[in-house]
């Protein structure tokens, strides 16, 4: 059998030893890193956000210019201008002649 007496921790100036209760300091250790351990997490949270951000502001901003060239582009072609030109050199159209000309009163 095993023995299972407890020995007596000697007594030093009147101070009797003991062993440590090492539950609360094990327990601020396991929050102490849990604490460090989210403090990590949300800056590296915080640098993928920004990195994100700066990701779609540059999209943001390719975009923006695409659709002022578009507008651009859209506003030449409406010209009459190019329209007329484009009816007579592609098209081969030309202007009606007077007897074509119907007027409606």
């Amino acid at each position: 059998m095993a023995d299972t007496t407890i020995k007596v921790l000697p007594k030093i100036n009147g101070f009797a030893l003991r062993r440590p209760n090492l539950l609360p300091v094990l327990g601020f250790i396991a929050l102490l890193l849990s604490v460090s351990l989210f403090f990590v997490w949300s800056r590296v949270q915080v640098t993928s956000l920004e990195y994100e951000m700066s990701q779609l502001e540059s999209t943001l901003r390719g975009l923006r210019q695409e659709t002022s060239n578009l507008r651009l582009e859209a506003a030449s072609l409406r010209s009459p201008e190019r329209i007329e030109r484009v009816a007579r050199q592609e098209l081969r159209l030309r202007l009606p002649s007077a007897d074509q000309v119907i007027t409606v009163d």
